[in-house]
């Protein structure tokens, strides 16, 4: 199988693919073939390994997110990090661009949270059913996130109109629910079958009341009163979703952990350092995925933890993205340029849109 793409990819990058818009005249045909040239040198840098052959976003020279034709997830991930005028020094261009990938559908394909990399004037959503819960203004980091990359149905304060929809969702987010113990008790059993039949439930702060509250295969806890040094965590576990590297620090506002009581595959990502409480933890339940987090708005020694959260929330869904749509951005002349390379073992169409 793997051969049989390598075969078609070889004689298929022989030859690359153009089409443009045809509302030009003869005097911008000029304009038009040096974008078509651009398009060419920037598409055949990207089915490149770049230079480095192991580049990252500090030793980069030239951008190349493929290595011997595979799409290489972590470059496409640096590439998505760059900034967006800086990558078009790289590229050598002036005209804006936006690079995406489709399956054997024509699907806008979402890889690891990516739907496409290139000019901020083109948005990009996720095909996800999906719902977030909070319980109070203050604690509603992610609200936007998910209303703009989801089109999330919202629930503030309403868990009861939340557990009669649960069924529809693939996603829900509780930030900071803090259910009261009536609540808790009437509700806990919708959310475990949510997850048991194969929801993801993303949960962070303080579950309910009067803790511990166990639901889903883990006690949740809460201490109070600590100090800053007591609400500093270390990340001592990795995750494919959640770009954390063992070492680095949070410090979160409040001591929200949970701990394992029943549930399979739990690991911890990160604990607190002068304890083995945990801040950060994935599991199992059912043939649904938890993640816990003690709270979004954490002090992150490396970065924007929300936006961590963001991104790892985006990887995490998986399936499709919206179409692309540049036609906001003004274009006077697109080129339209296909390359293909292999992504989990599947021939997918590398598709870059250049236009003035």
């Amino acid at each position: 199988m793997d051969f049989a793409i390598a075969l078609m990819l070889f004689v298929i990058t022989l030859v690359v693919y153009y089409s443009y818009i045809d509302n030009f005249n003869k005097e911008d045909k000029g304009d038009l073939n040096i974008i078509q040239s651009d398009s060419k040198a920037i598409s055949s840098s990207l089915v490149l390994s770049g230079y480095p052959s192991n580049w990252d976003n500090s030793t980069v020279v030239r951008i190349g997110i493929a290595d011997d034709q595979t799409l290489n997830l972590t470059k496409l991930r640096y590439f998505k990090e760059l900034n967006y005028s800086r990558t078009k020094k790289y590229f050598g261009t002036t005209f804006d661009y936006f690079v995406f990938f489709v399956n054997s559908k024509d699907e806008v394909q979402n890889i690891m949270g990516i739907c496409g990399v290139g000019s901020p004037m083109v948005s990009t959503s996720y095909n996800v059913k999906s719902a977030y819960y909070y319980n109070d203004p203050a604690n509603s980091l992610l609200k936007n996130y998910m209303i703009n990359a989801f089109n999330s149905d919202i629930y503030f304060d309403d868990i009861n109109m939340l557990s009669s929809n649960l069924s529809k969702y693939s996603l829900v987010m509780l930030e900071n629910p803090l259910l009261s113990s009536i609540e808790f008790n009437n509700y806990k059993s919708s959310l475990e079958n949510y997850s048991s039949n194969g929801g993801l439930l993303i949960i962070s702060g303080e579950l309910a009341s009067s803790p511990p509250n166990n639901m889903v295969g883990a006690n949740f806890q809460k201490k109070t009163g600590q100090s800053q040094s007591q609400r500093t965590a270390i990340v001592n576990g990795t995750d494919s979703y959640l770009h954390i590297t063992a070492g680095q620090i949070l410090v979160f506002n409040e001591y929200n952990y949970v701990e394992n009581a029943s549930a399979s595959n739990f690991k911890a990502l990160a604990t607190f350092n002068q304890t083995d409480d945990k801040a950060i933890a994935k599991w199992k339940y059912g043939n649904g995925t938890i993640y816990f987090f003690g709270g979004f708005d954490a002090i992150y020694s490396n970065g924007n933890f929300t936006k961590l959260i963001e991104d790892g929330a985006a990887g995490l869904v998986g399936g499709t993205c919206q179409p692309i749509n540049v036609s906001s951005t003004g274009l006077k002349k697109l080129v339209r340029t296909v390359r293909y390379l292999s992504y989990n073992s599947r021939l997918t169409k590398m598709i870059l849109y250049l236009w003035q």
